[in-house]
């Protein structure tokens, strides 16, 4: 029998019996994740390989390395039971569905790669709202997206693969970059890339490390977390320097920030110390430019307070959404939405208290609804949101009824809870409109015999 010391006697057993049943362990070994892990030769290698076999020394465990594919596949994977484990993950609400995560094992702080002219250097340290305005790529099913989605003005564009991003910022298809600090380098290293630069991102969510066990698998967390707890500092510094040559942590020295500033560009300075300089401006004025025309395009079809689409860019997915359904013969749905009791917020406390709720509710639609619906500040207090693949009224008066119950939860501004509701109309393509206009009107119609039904609630266009 295996001794798993500090657990009480009914835990231990159960360890020891759940061991006898599951001698091997699936782990998920996701693309594009090295040095934390990969294979080298068919063998599983790096940071968390090393990790696992340290805090799992003396457990009669055997662990399979499975190549899962990309991150957002090795999540599905996690969650349809393909795999047992999955190394580096951040906690999410979404993921602790299917997850049990085990106690922190490692901190890795998020980096942003830009690329910058011949002799220009960005800042070591980023906060995420130093973002606005940018185009962001990030990894499918990265834990950071909700927050970097909620940054107003910004475009996030998900890659299946690191280097589909890194080829789209070289292309200057998006602005920056972010992954993991490590990953990064990595990649940098193997595949340089001229005039990168790296940033810490501060502030965002995901850093802490866990290791993602399948929801069923509880006494392998159990196990997990023991030799987690009992790996000494000196250990988990020894695999440390294995795999990283610089330091993880805040409040690097001016040396180490140099050694960082060496890896990634020891091979670039090769590569552009023969670019002329005429040649540099020119390209320099050029992204200038583009850069330009893009901010024009946005403040041109977004909302500057929220971020959101404005009527604009609502008017033109409409159209789109009507062509598309009409060829097909599918309905879609959309709604109107007013805020109830916005109006004495502002007189009682302010415009300011007023914006921060209209920003604030609109982070909430935006989390609420799917990537492919439209919320639009349609001007005022006053949203609209296009839902073009729900299909079917119950299913639109369903998540109506969901927007009614979020929106109407208090709003923490400035040390106020402050309360608003929201009045919500229904329409539905073809059976209340079938061009913009008539939509419209219906779902606000129906908003209004909401408002004049009490507030606070529901109605379906007549």
């Amino acid at each position: 029998m295996l001794l798993l010391f500090g657990l009480n006697a009914h835990a231990a057993n159960e360890a020891n019996d759940w061991l006898v049943e599951h001698p091997e362990i699936r782990v998920g070994v996701p693309e594009d994740l090295k040095p934390l892990i990969s294979f080298d030769q068919d063998k599983a290698v790096g940071f968390d390989v090393d990790m696992l076999t340290a805090i799992t020394q003396g457990v009669p465990l055997d662990f399979v390395w499975v190549p899962c594919g990309s991150w957002s596949d090795c999540l599905s994977a996690l969650q349809q039971r393909q795999i047992d484990v999955l190394p580096s993950m951040s906690f999410s609400t979404d993921r602790a569905a299917y997850t049990s995560f085990t106690q922190r094992y490692w901190t890795m702080p998020w980096a942003v790669l830009s690329i910058h002219e011949v002799g220009e250097q960005g800042p070591r340290e980023l906060k995420a709202e130093q973002l606005r305005g940018q185009r962001i790529g990030v990894t499918q099913g990265y834990s950071v997206i909700p927050m970097l989605q909620h940054i107003q003005q910004t475009e996030v564009v998900e890659f299946k693969t690191l280097p589909r991003g890194i080829d789209a910022l070289a292309r200057d298809a998006i602005d920056v970059y972010i992954d993991s600090l490590p990953i990064l380098v990595d990649e940098l290293q193997q595949r340089p890339v001229a005039n990168a630069d790296l940033s810490v991102l501060t502030g965002a969510p995901g850093e802490d490390l866990f290791f993602g066990v399948r929801s069923d698998y509880q006494p392998l967390v159990v196990i997990f977390n023991q030799g987690i707890e009992k790996l000494t500092e000196l250990e988990r510094q020894r695999i440390r320097r294995k795999w990283y040559g610089y330091e993880l942590q805040r409040g690097w020295s001016d040396q180490e920030l140099l050694s960082l500033g060496l890896k990634v560009g020891s091979v670039v300075i090769l590569l552009v110390a023969g670019v002329a300089y005429w040649n540099s401006r020119l390209r320099r004025e050029v992204k200038l430019r583009k850069s330009a025309e893009r901010r024009i395009r946005y403040v041109a079809t977004h909302d500057e307070l929220t971020g959101l689409p404005n009527r604009n860019l609502l008017s033109d997915r409409l159209e789109q959404a009507i062509l598309q359904h009409q060829r097909g013969n599918k309905a879609f749905s959309m709604m109107f939405l007013d805020l109830d009791g916005f109006k004495a917020i502002n007189d009682d406390f302010g415009h300011e208290y007023g914006d921060e709720i209209l920003i604030h509710a609109a982070q909430r639609l935006t989390g609420l609804l799917r990537k492919s619906d439209t919320v639009c500040r349609y001007g005022g207090d006053e949203f609209v949101v296009l839902l073009p693949s729900t299909n079917n009224t119950n299913a639109a008066l369903a998540v109506a009824r969901k927007l009614v119950v979020h929106l109407a939860r208090p709003y923490k501004i400035k040390g106020e809870s402050l309360d608003v509701s929201v009045s919500i109309g229904v329409a539905m393509f073809p059976q209340h409109g079938t061009d913009e206009q008539t939509l419209l009107r219906s779902a606000d119609k129906a908003m209004y015999a909401a408002k004049a039904a009490g507030k606070n609630d529901v109605r379906l266009a007549g």
